[in-house]
């Protein structure tokens, strides 16, 4: 017995292990679903179609097709279900439309089947596999085209049925029915006779096996040789035998195409035709009066497109981006009426549950859709997690729920449905913008204009406000009053978030005292917006060094343990810190910004204490100031201290701490443009007594302040005569002098100004009045000689009273005058 049971466990094991799985995906274009698939190795493969429903059959006895994944990217319009019997047994597709089902194989190994939209009523058996020759789809017409479409497949494999049927029921070379062959290829149609009353030929042998097997019914003659047709050789056959011969040309081109097709090098078009039928044939001129342009019939697919299972098709000629999605998906205003809301949606929540208990997804979207119209997005979202397993992908239900999210001001991801489409030329401009949160530049303005009219009047209250803030933040003030104005229109009193959006226009017009009053208005209304009028409130205070109500902070703070836990509760604790600066509380504000730190980590700190460290250097006392500057210069981060670093370094050295304003700066990049920070590391060497390295810091710099202190650190170094140069290019001509004097440079002094110098101008001519007096006379007598000196005493004496006279006397900044 356990023999037995070991050998069946061994035989399962074997056949599990030779079983081939095959992975079916899926993809939706515009008008066409498709499916890829991947062949097994050297697996003969057919499809058969026959009304709405169609079999892929791959002749292995141990495939097994895994479509758990099928409806993850497609809806279920085109195609319905899919199942398979057994391992080994075929696919089986139902259709959910009169539609037009076509294959091919990449080289790498891929089936791709593509169901497209057919034409209505359409109801034809389809059998494909590898490159079928194509035979008219009437047999009555008067004329022949190549009818290159799926469905004309069908319609010739029907044609040539009914040709062999008529074939064994005449006889004689008169029962011979001929019609008119046009090839597409060429500019003008070439008639050539036909034969229809031969007997069906077997088909053409296989293709390579990488690209498909032929899967056709049997035969009932073998294929003759073909023929070289030959223009000469035409003319001396009979007509029955030159019928022939150009048959045999036809199908030859007919199977180059056909491979060429489910190579996937060929796409082919169907165009309406001129002579009386009906179906999709391809026609040279196709009514453009132009010959057709052979280059519209090339699919270029990269390996990308295949392993995705996106192949290319021809480019859309419409306009229109192709990510956009349709208008129909988002057409709120026709999805409800003017109803009470009980009355519409009571019979559809009725039509939620079909018999057997399972849901129906039409409703669902249905009723999805009436709740979005009255601007419920979290009911609306909520029903749409009713959505069948399968379809809860469906187009239509992803964008509804990216709808109620954006209805309800949720927060969206970076790759929302809704993504990159405000370029688009439709209603999906608005929802865009709305998802986004801004207004981008390549935006289409008048497409979110028209849809935001087509929306009922309380949808317009509800998205009024917000869509007028985006135009205001994106600088268009005219859109933005236009929405208020059609907001208004409605009637309605109380509009949300109205406050708001006029205080963003008179931001954007400049007009600030607007802006304070419909923001405080906003606050006292004590609406749900009242917590972000309030934060905006603070920080248009600091941004213009208003004063604040003191119970602003306690109202902040009261906000904030009511929103502690939201979004909303970082940016009320910086609010909080903000608003204690502005009040004066430095204290209590430094408290909070450790109970931030704590909470919202280092960035959020960094935020905060930028208003925080602005206001200390510009209103704490001196006390205050240092108690918590000094602090920052020697523990603070360099982004902590880089957006406040020029102001809190600036006090510290105007209060006598150089080290520490240099040592605030040096923890920052120097950057060669940031003039105002290397003069003020300039200053700061100077007061530490470091004119070398201040001298260093003003290289390359320019300007008034940069001379000054550039003469100011080379007179600490002796080089009186090059500040007194630096001095007289400011314009200051008495320090230049008294440079000049200093460095004894008399050319220099001789050519000022004596009007244009006051103290060292006069005291560096009796300086040189006095030199002059003062020399020895030579040459003289000795009476002459003693006389000379005696009046050249008196005369440097004189001098010298005269220069002490010129020179005023500086009070001691020490002497209290005790």
């Amino acid at each position: 017995m356990w023999r037995a049971l070991t050998f069946a466990a061994l035989t399962l094991a074997a056949a599990s292990a030779d079983a081939q799985t095959v992975v079916a995906r899926s993809g939706e274009h515009a008008g066409f679903s498709r499916l890829v698939m991947r062949l097994p190795a050297g697996a003969p493969w057919s499809l058969r179609q026959s009304g709405q429903s169609a079999q892929v059959v791959i002749d292995t006895p141990t495939v097994v097709f895994d479509t758990s994944r099928v409806f993850d990217l497609i809806p279920r319009t085109r195609l319905q279900s899919v199942s398979q019997a057994g391992p080994g047994q075929p696919l089986q597709l139902q259709l959910g439309c009169n539609c037009d089902v076509s294959s091919f194989v990449q080289k790498d190994g891929y089936l791709v089947v593509d169901i497209a939209d057919g034409t209505p009523g359409a109801d034809q058996p389809l059998t494909a596999g590898s490159p079928l020759p194509l035979l008219p789809g009437n047999i009555n017409s008067t004329g022949y085209r190549f009818n290159l479409a799926a469905r004309a497949a069908a319609d010739a494999r029907a044609a040539l049925d009914l040709a062999g049927v008529t074939s064994r029921s005449t006889t004689g070379a008169d029962q011979v029915q001929r019609l008119p062959v046009a090839v597409a290829d060429t500019p003008s149609a070439i008639q050539l006779p036909l034969d229809l009353t031969r007997t069906p030929r077997a088909e053409v042998p296989a293709a390579p096996v990488e690209e498909a097997r032929v899967a056709v019914e049997t035969a009932t003659e073998p294929k003759p040789v073909p023929v070289q047709v030959d223009t000469d050789m035409l003319l001396d056959l009979s007509e029955t035998e030159r019928a022939a011969t150009v048959n045999e040309s036809e199908q030859r081109l007919l199977q180059q195409i056909s491979r060429a097709t489910n190579q996937g090098l060929l796409e082919l078009v169907g165009v309406e035709v001129h002579d009386g039928t009906d179906g999709h044939v391809l026609d040279p001129l196709s009514g453009r009066d132009r010959p057709l342009n052979p280059l519209d019939q090339i699919a270029v697919t990269s390996s990308v497109d295949r392993e995705s299972g996106l192949i290319a098709r021809r480019s859309d000629t419409s306009g229109q981006p192709t990510h956009c999605l349709p208008s129909r998906q988002l057409a709120v205003h026709a999805w409800g009426t003017d109803e009470p809301f009980a009355d519409q949606i009571s019979p559809l929540r009725a039509d939620l549950v079909r018999e057997f208990d399972d849901v129906d997804p039409e409703a669902v979207l249905t009723l999805a859709r009436a709740y979005l119209f009255f601007g419920f997005g979290a009911e609306a979202q909520a029903i749409l997690r009713m959505m069948p397993s399968g379809a809860a992908e469906h187009d239509d239900a992803v964008a509804l729920t990216a709808m109620g999210a954006v209805l309800d001001g949720q927060p969206m991801e970076v790759n929302h449905t809704f993504a990159g489409q405000q370029v688009c030329d439709s209603e999906v401009a608005l929802w865009a913008a709305l998802a986004d949160g801004t207004i981008k530049k390549n935006a289409k303005t008048d497409a979110i204009q028209q849809a935001f009219a087509k929306l009922p009047p309380h949808l317009r209250v509800q998205v009024g406000p917000r869509i007028s803030t985006l135009f205001a933040k994106a600088g268009d003030p005219h859109l933005a009053g236009a929405a208020l104005r059609s907001v208004d229109r409605t009637g309605v009193e109380h509009v949300p978030e109205i406050n708001l959006a006029e205080a963003e226009i008179a931001r954007l017009e400049g007009d600030v005292e607007t802006v304070a009053q419909e923001l405080t208005d906003e606050v006292a209304e004590r609406t749900e917006n009242a917590p972000r009028a309030l934060i905006e409130l603070i920080d248009l205070s600091f941004a213009e060094r208003s004063a604040l109500s003191p119970d602003v902070p306690d109202l902040a703070a009261s906000y904030e343990v009511e929103n502690r836990d939201s979004p909303l509760g970082a940016d009320l604790r910086r609010a909080v810190v903000a608003a204690l600066a502005l009040t004066g509380e430095f204290h209590d504000s430094f408290s909070e910004l450790e109970a931030l730190s704590r909470r919202d980590g280092p960035a959020a700190r960094t935020a905060a204490l930028e208003p925080l460290l602005t206001l200390l250097s510009e209103r704490a006392d001196d006390v205050t100031f240092l108690q918590y500057a000094l602090v920052i210069a020697a523990n603070g981060t360099t982004a902590e201290v880089a957006p406040v670093a020029d102001i809190v370094a600036e006090r510290l050295l105007d209060l006598g701490f150089a080290q520490q304003a240099q040592s605030i700066l040096k923890k920052l990049a120097m950057e060669p443009g940031n003039t105002k920070r290397r003069l003020i590391l300039a200053k700061a060497a100077l007061a530490m007594d470091k004119p070398h390295s201040a001298l260093v810091e003003l290289m390359g710099l320019s300007g008034s302040a940069a001379n000054k202190l550039r003469a100011e650190a080379l007179w600490r170094n002796g080089e009186y005569a090059r500040a007194g140069e630096y001095l007289l290019e400011e314009e200051e001509k008495d320090a230049a002098t008294r440079g000049f004097w200093h460095s004894e440079d008399r050319d220099t002094l001789a050519t000022m100004d004596a009007d244009d110098t006051e103290q060292f101008g006069g005291v560096a001519r009796v300086t040189t009045q006095i030199e002059e007096t003062a020399k020895e006379p030579t040459g003289l007598p000795p009476l002459a000689h003693a006389r000379a000196l005696v009046e050249s005493s008196e005369g440097t004496r004189g001098g010298i009273a005269d220069l002490l006279q010129k020179v005023t006397p500086q009070a001691d900044p020490s002497d209290d005058g005790s």
